[in-house]
């Protein structure tokens, strides 16, 4: 039922592409709102682009699946 070309062509739209640095931006002044020194933003924003990035997928394969 899952085919990988189907998932490649959902990645060839560039407007998808556009969340990537939405993500990385919104992560990093989320974590530097919280922290002072360097290495402490890198870490939270790394994070939380992390789960960002993790929620934005799950919800996709949700709403692709259940489409």
């Amino acid at each position: 039922m899952f085919d990988a070309l189907v998932l490649f062509g959902l990645l060839s739209f560039p407007q998808i592409w556009l969340a990537v640095p939405l993500a990385l931006a919104f992560s990093f002044c989320y974590a530097a709102s919280r922290a002072e020194e360097p290495k402490i933003i890198v870490a939270k924003a790394l994070r939380v682009a992390f789960w960002l990035f993790f929620f934005l997928i799950l919800v996709g394969a949700i709403l692709y699946f259940a489409v």
